[in-house]
C-alpha cells in the first residue's frame, strides 16, 4: 500500500504568512528584579490577586496556588530559588521603621509593587499570553496553556530522513478512513490547518463504523496529547442530553461527540445545537445556578463518531459535515500487524511527537479545511434525511386531511375501482348477478365502462343508500374523479344492435421501479 502514499502531497493553495505561536510570561514587571528574575528561570511565576493573596506557580505545568501565610511562602520560595527570599513588606505589623531599615539589609526583597495584581480569569487560546492586560491597569490569568505539542515550533524533527507517510500514524489513519487517500489529506490538512492556529474549522468530521475499528483510538490516543488532556472532552448521548450543556463545551477546544444516536440528534434542539458548536463563535446555553443569558464562547473543533449508519440529520446542500465511514476492526488487521491495542497505543504515542512536527510544519490549505468533503456515506445521509421528511409530510397531510363520511369513503374506493380496473374489487358481484359480473370483466379488458351500470354495480356493492338515481351517483363520482366521469368522457359502443354510452378508462402502465 505504500506506493499510493504519493497521494498525499502538500497543496500549493497553503496558507501564508502564518502568525506565531507565542508564549509570553507577562507577569514579571521587571526584568531586573534578582529574585523575580531567578524565578522566570526555573519556570515558575507569582502574582497578586484582588483579594490580597499571592498566587504563586513553581512550574508552569503546576495548579497555581494562593496564600496570606507569607513568611511560609518566604520558605518555600528560599528553599526553591536557593537564596534568601524577603516577603516582609507584606506583613502589616511590622513597624515602618524596620521595613525601612530591611530597604538597605535585603536584595532579595519582594514587594507589592513589584508583582502585577491578577483581578480575574479568562480563557483564550487565541491569546497566547498567560496574563493579559487590561484598561484598568490589572490583568487576566489566562486559563489556557498550550500543550508541549502545541508549543513545537516544527523544526525539531530532521525532515531529511523524516517521511510521514513511513509512520504507522499515517497507515492507522488510512485504516480509520477505509483506506480512502482522499480522505487522509483532508483529516490531515483539517488537523493541521486547527493545530497551527487554534481556529476552529466551520467543518465537523464525521466517523462512521462498527466499535474496535479505531475511532475512540483516534481521538483519546492522538487527538487528546497534542491538545492537551485538559481541553479535550469527549459528549456521549447522556450528556448531550442534559439541560446544562454549558459545562460540557466551555474552555474546551477540541470536543468529540461520541456514540452519537439518531434519537438524540434528529431532535430540532440537539440538531440546532450541534449546528451551533461547529459554526458559530459563542451560543447561549444554560448552565447550573447561572445566569442564562450569558454566552459560552466556542473554541472547538468538533469531532463526531458513531456506530450508527443514520446518526445525524443533513440536509441537501450541507456544508458542515465530511463523512466516512471507517475500515474493519483492528483485530481483524492484528492491529495494524502490532499484534495488540497496547503495543498499537505505544507506537502511536511514541510517534505523536513527530506527528505534531509534521501537523506544525504542513502548508495548510485553508478553503479545504473548512470545505466539507462530498463522499457517498453523506450523500447516503442526506438520502435518508430526504425520505424521512417526506414521511413527515405524507403524516402531516393525513393529519390535516378531513375525516371522509361513509358515503365518501364508498365513492372514493368505487371511483378507484373502476379506475384501476380492479377485477378483484368486483368479485362479490358474481355471486348475487354473474351476468352483471361478466360485463364488467368483459369491459375492463377493452378499457371502458358502461354509464348505465354505474347505480347497479354501486347497490349490489354497497346496498340501497341515499343515492338513488344514476344521474344523483354521476354527480357525486365527478367531484372525486371529474376527468374520469364527465360528459367529454364518454363514447357511444354498439351493443347487439344497440348504442350505448360508456366511459373511456385510461391504460394505465404499470408503476416502474427506482433504483
Amino acid at each position: 500500500m505504500i506506493e499510493n502514499s504519493k497521494n498525499i502531497v502538500p497543496n500549493d493553495n497553503s496558507q501564508k504568512n502564518k502568525k506565531k505561536l507565542k508564549k509570553d510570561s507577562s507577569w514579571l514587571k521587571d526584568e531586573n528584579h534578582s529574585v523575580l528574575k531567578k524565578l522566570k528561570e526555573r519556570g515558575g511565576s507569582i502574582f497578586l490577586t484582588s483579594d490580597g493573596k499571592i498566587a504563586y506557580m513553581l512550574s508552569p505545568n503546576e495548579e497555581c496556588k494562593f496564600t496570606k501565610d507569607f513568611k511560609g511562602l518566604e520558605i518555600v520560595l528560599s528553599n526553591f530559588l536557593g537564596i534568601d527570599v524577603d516577603l516582609s513588606a507584606f506583613i502589616k505589623s511590622r513597624s515602618k521603621k524596620e521595613n525601612l531599615v530591611d530597604e538597605f539589609e535585603n536584595e532579595f526583597k519582594i514587594r507589592p509593587n513589584d508583582l502585577i495584581m491578577v483581578s480575574g480569569t479568562t480563557f483564550e487560546p487565541n491569546n497566547k499570553e498567560e496574563f493579559i492586560k487590561q484598561e484598568n491597569g490589572t490583568f487576566l490569568r489566562n486559563e489556557f496553556k498550550l500543550s508541549k505539542y502545541l508549543q513545537m515550533k516544527g523544526d525539531e524533527i530532521d525532515n531529511v530522513n523524516f517521511r510521514f507517510e513511513n509512520l504507522k500514524t499515517f497507515y492507522f489513519l488510512l485504516h480509520l478512513l477505509n483506506h480512502d487517500y482522499q480522505r487522509v489529506q483532508w483529516v490531515i490538512n483539517w488537523l493541521a490547518y486547527f493545530f497551527q492556529e487554534l481556529k476552529k474549522s466551520q467543518v465537523a468530521l464525521v466517523l462512521i463504523g462498527i466499535q474496535g475499528t479505531g475511532k475512540n483510538i483516534f481521538f483519546n490516543q492522538i487527538i487528546r496529547p497534542l491538545f492537551g488532556e485538559a481541553y479535550t472532552k469527549a459528549i456521549n448521548d447522556k450528556s448531550l442530553n442534559t439541560k446544562y450543556k454549558g459545562s460540557l463545551i466551555e474552555n474546551v477546544i477540541f470536543l468529540n461527540l461520541d456514540e452519537i444516536s439518531a434519537n438524540t440528534s434528529f431532535s430540532d434542539s440537539q440538531k440546532n445545537f450541534i449546528k451551533a458548536l461547529i459554526t458559530n463563535e459563542s451560543v447561549t446555553i444554560e448552565k447550573k445556578f447561572e445566569n442564562l443569558e450569558q454566552e459560552t464562547l466556542l473554541y472547538a473543533q468538533v469531532l463526531i463518531t458513531s456506530n450508527e449508519a443514520y446518526a445525524l440529520e443533513i440536509e441537501p446542500n450541507d456544508r458542515r459535515f465530511t463523512v466516512s465511514s471507517t475500515g474493519d476492526t483492528l483485530v481483524s488487521t492484528n492491529f495494524l500487524g502490532l499484534g495488540s491495542y497496547e503495543a498499537l497505543s505505544d507506537v502511536l504515542q511514541s510517534e505523536l511527537e513527530m506527528f505534531a512536527c509534521y501537523l506544525k510544519a504542513y502548508p495548510v490549505d485553508v478553503q479545504l479545511a473548512n470545505t466539507a468533503l462530498s463522499t457517498p456515506e453523506k450523500d447516503e445521509m442526506i438520502y435518508e434525511y430526504q425520505m424521512r421528511e417526506e414521511v413527515k409530510v405524507i403524516k402531516q397531510q393525513k393529519v390535516l386531511q378531513p375525516r371522509l363520511t361513509k358515503l365518501q369513503k364508498n365513492l372514493t374506493e368505487y371511483v378507484y375501482a373502476i379506475k384501476n380496473k380492479n377485477f378483484t374489487f368486483f368479485e362479490p358481484i358474481q355471486f348475487e348477478d354473474a351476468e352483471l359480473f361478466q360485463i364488467i370483466i368483459n369491459d375492463f379488458y377493452k378499457h371502458i365502462f358502461r354509464v348505465e351500470n354505474l347505480l347497479p354495480i354501486y347497490k349490489s356493492l354497497y346496498g340501497n343508500s341515499s343515492i338513488r338515481t344514476n344521474t344523483e351517483l354521476l354527480r357525486e363520482l365527478q367531484k372525486i374523479d371529474f376527468e374520469l366521469f364527465c360528459r367529454s368522457n364518454i363514447s357511444k359502443y354498439s351493443v347487439n344492435g344497440e348504442l350505448k354510452d360508456f366511459f373511456t378508462l385510461i391504460l394505465i402502465q404499470p408503476m416502474q421501479r427506482r433504483y
